[in-house]
């Protein structure tokens, strides 16, 4: 999903901790609603790992339910509610995600201690610090719910301490949710119809990659588009048998792009890839990817 930063943390002052290597999670930009994007699929399955995302597939899309999710994410981690996912709430949900073990620190410790004190196995002040008093009270918490007793909080624990199996097993369904969301209106594609048509229009296709910048290249399309004035465009070259030019598209990996333009060696499920320069298109190589119809 993103760039990856290794970083070592370091607890002031804390003899009985020790440093630990950790993983900070790097965004190019904002999640926000409406959006299509690669990484709203990862934000997707984290949130309905633990608990927060009621659907059963990562869509891509961040519509109505991921936004909600989102919020109740947000609030449940002592994080601003906004519903958009940006640096820190990234950083949380990642580090929520994984194994909470001695020597971490942050937002998903700190959660972590709330509900064991809530269990009346915490005793000590909620610092977002695991040391040896939360280990202890992990402890206690797997020793009676056999559990394998190690002081780490893994995916069982956490599913254990967190309810997060019950509450799947109670939330609403995706419908219902998706309609009682105060965002929502008619004019905007709900996450659940739009997962459901996708799964009608997204194809698996061979795609390569292709410049304005060559020998003998106009830089204009077959649709009229003039790459030379708009380096910026994201345009494909399609077979128009089957995806027809002017239609727009979500290619995995590539984003939002119009089938603007035809190839001589483009047909069947292939496509061609506009790229800014030569070597880009080089380095892309062939690949297969997965393409959603938009309209």
């Amino acid at each position: 999903m993103f760039k990856k930063l290794a970083l070592t943390v370091a607890i002031a002052g804390t003899a009985a901790l020790a440093p630990t290597a950790t993983q900070a999670a790097e965004l190019d930009k904002p999640l926000k609603k409406n959006m299509w994007d690669e990484d709203v699929h990862t934000i997707q399955k984290d949130l309905k790992e633990l608990g927060f995302f009621n659907y059963d597939k990562s869509t891509g899309y961040f519509g109505s339910i991921t936004h909600t999710g989102v919020k109740n994410f947000q609030k449940d981690y002592d994080l601003k509610p906004t519903g958009t996912v940006d640096q820190e709430t990234a950083d949380v949900l990642e580090e929520a995600t994984e194994m909470i073990e001695r020597g971490d620190r942050g937002k998903a410790v700190q959660h972590l201690q709330k509900h064991l004190a809530e269990m009346k196995l915490y005793n000590y002040k909620v610092d977002g610090i695991f040391g040896p008093i939360t280990e202890k009270a992990v402890e206690n918490f797997q020793n009676k719910n056999s559990l394998q007793v190690d002081g780490i909080a893994g995916p069982e624990t956490k599913a254990a301490l967190f309810n997060l199996n019950e509450a799947a097993k109670k939330a609403e369904p995706v419908k219902e949710e998706a309609e009682s969301t105060e965002a929502t209106t008619t004019s905007e594609p709900e996450e659940a119809e739009a997962s459901a048509a996708d799964e009608e229009k997204t194809m698996t296709m061979q795609a390569t990659a292709y410049t304005a910048d060559c020998n003998g290249c106009s830089g204009v399309t077959a649709t009229g588009i003039d790459l030379n004035k708009n380096p910026d465009q994201k345009v494909i070259a399609v077979d128009p048998n089957v995806i027809p030019l002017g239609t727009e598209v979500y290619v995995e990996g590539y984003g939002r792009a119009v089938a603007g333009d035809t190839g001589g060696a483009i047909n069947g499920n292939k496509i061609d890839l506009y790229m800014q320069s030569q070597d880009k298109a080089e380095q892309f190589g062939v690949q297969q990817v997965e393409v959603t119809i938009l309209d």
